[in-house]
């Protein structure tokens, strides 16, 4: 099981994607939780993850473009994904040279794990 990271304002987010990670991998998924820029940067800190599942839209922040140059400056080795409720990720501009390797739509988050995304 790879070490994974939720950055997201929304508890019930985090709530969906602990039970699911531990229903499918066991009690021996590394799954940690971060619900505001702060806290994640502090868990990035101590140590790394092999996957950070990044909010679009981080509270107070507007969108991914103010949050992930901090992450970048603390997980360089990181993969991250960029992860919004919405459908249209045209508007998410080039993502790719910021360092985020996609954009998940949230309510598909648990079908692209199911799919081999942690694999």
């Amino acid at each position: 099981m790879k070490s994974v990271l939720l950055i997201d304002d929304d508890p019930v987010q985090h709530k969906i994607l602990s039970f699911f990670l531990k229903s499918s991998f066991g009690e021996d998924s590394d799954f940690t939780s971060a619900f505001d820029l702060e806290e994640a940067i502090d868990h990035l800190e101590q140590q790394s993850f092999d996957v950070i599942f990044l909010d679009n839209r981080l509270a107070p922040y507007k969108d991914y473009t103010h949050t992930i140059d901090r992450i970048k400056a603390v997980s360089r080795d990181s993969l991250i994904y960029l992860i919004s409720a919405a459908r249209d990720h045209e508007k998410f501009g080039d993502y790719q040279t910021r360092g985020i390797l996609g954009v998940i739509d949230k309510f598909e988050l648990r079908e692209s794990i199911s799919n081999g995304l942690l694999s």
